[in-house]
């Protein structure tokens, strides 16, 4: 079986185990590990942060309370937009979450792009899963990789803990993360398990 199929087969098991999670317990999950994100320097120093609007739908880390905070914080919030067209993300800032409609896929969006005007500090990158050596697993289409691929800013990947594996298939586009938060643990790339 190809690596693209390993990562296909893999996906849908993942993405029907995490619809499965319990509304309340997602939210609760999702509530600790903001909690946790906030806490780490690298997101105190930030002053311009990068952050995926959650497809709440998909069980994804609720960051839709984060978002309001980090508005309200005066931090520089920047969401990304897809462009269907050339497979690439587009990012604006955002000035409020009332600004964000739903695209084809259901993702909420801003409808103007505001380009960002500083380099971003802080990416909080959407996954399905990740694994120990900080690769990961997102949902097939690339857009990340490619973007996160021209950044230096740090990148954190949030998730609930059963989606951290032992080894995720790879291929030689894929992005590794810096930083991955769960509600039990933090873990770094450069020094591993931080505890929490």
């Amino acid at each position: 079986m190809s690596v693209s199929d390993q990562k296909s087969e893999l996906r849908a098991r993942l993405l029907k185990l995490r619809k499965s999670i319990k509304k309340e317990d997602w939210q609760t999950r999702s509530e600790t590990i903001i909690n946790e994100l906030t806490k780490i320097p690298e997101f105190i120093s930030s002053d311009v942060i990068h952050c995926f609007v959650s497809m709440n739908d998909r069980k994804e880390v609720n960051t839709h309370f984060l978002l309001n905070d980090l508005i309200s914080s005066g931090k520089k919030v920047i969401v990304p937009v897809t462009d269907f067209e050339t497979g690439e993300l587009k990012h604006s800032e955002l000035k409020s979450f009332k600004d964000l409609k739903e695209n084809k896929w259901g993702v909420l969006e801003p409808d103007e792009i505001h380009p960002p005007t500083k380099e971003m500090d802080l990416i909080l990158v959407p996954l399905l899963a990740a694994d120990k050596d900080f690769n990961r697993l997102g949902y097939g289409k690339g857009f990340y990789d490619r973007f996160l691929n021209k950044e230096n800013a740090v990148k954190v990947g949030l998730l609930f803990d059963e989606f951290i594996l032992d080894q995720i298939p790879i291929e030689n586009f894929d992005e590794k993360l810096d930083i991955l938060i769960t509600e039990k643990m933090i873990l770094r790339r450069n020094n591993r398990d931080l505890g929490s």
